[in-house]
């Protein structure tokens, strides 16, 4: 009975120390993240299985430039990350999302990943990826990328992003997001955006295996003790 409850203790601790370790993350919620829900019809056509539209994307905001819009893109791309539409801005204007409710915790790393592709025509350009604040109209940039689409390859979809670790005293404002065309046309999909843990680490996997044998080798240690008991008092 003995040797039991301490077999028991024994997984317990162990699982109390895997846990305690464990880091917590989580995905906010982004609006129309893959760009699926359409603002308009589809109503200009470039092709077999091509079509787009102007004006609002459910979710986010256009700004600026020569405007943009949900796009089936045929046989521009290879493929589409999610989904079968895209979203598109032309330069120089934004795709923008402010999300309300969310604002930065402190000591936390927040993770912007955007799928970016390159047309197979070349029309893809310069762009910028940024994760801010806003609070009052004013916008303060937490972290930001910027690349040129032809480095992803013609066709192809890549994961772009940026990270920020947020300081002890967080930064005020709801969290924002800004995909902007510099140059050419920006072309995105499936956009997420995660939070952890800064401080909190998960247990190397050596530390736990040793921490499991220790603990094995304990109980059967005393497993074989008890047994060598139990024969000299027979």
């Amino acid at each position: 009975m003995i040797l039991k409850r301490l077999a028991l203790a024994c997984a317990f601790v162990l699982s109390m120390t895997i846990l305690s370790g464990t880091a917590w993350a989580d995905n906010i919620p982004i609006a129309n993240a893959s760009f699926e829900t359409l603002g308009n019809p589809l109503s200009v056509t470039c092709g077999t299985g091509c079509a787009y539209n102007y004006g609002s994307i459910p979710g986010w905001s256009l700004t600026g430039g020569g405007g943009g819009g949900n796009w089936q893109p045929g046989s521009f791309f290879t493929s589409v990350p999610n989904g079968t539409l895209i979203g598109f801005v032309n330069a120089t204007g934004s795709i923008s999302q402010t999300l309300t409710g969310d604002s930065v915790l402190a000591n936390s790393v927040y993770t912007l990943s955007v799928f970016v592709g390159d047309r197979t025509d070349g029309d893809s350009g310069n762009y910028t990826l940024s994760l801010d604040t806003i609070i009052g109209g004013v916008k303060t940039t937490l972290c930001s990328f910027t690349n040129n689409a032809s480095t992803i390859g013609s066709g192809m979809f890549q994961v772009e992003g940026c990270t920020y670790t947020s300081p002890s005293s967080a930064p005020s404002g709801n969290l924002f997001l800004q995909l902007s065309a510099n140059t050419g046309q920006l072309d995105v999909d499936n956009v997420s955006l995660s939070v952890q843990s800064a401080t909190s680490s998960v247990p190397e996997p050596s530390s736990v295996l040793l921490l499991s044998v220790g603990m094995l080798f304990l109980v059967a240690t005393l497993m074989v003790r008890r047994e060598k008991e139990l024969q000299l008092a027979a």
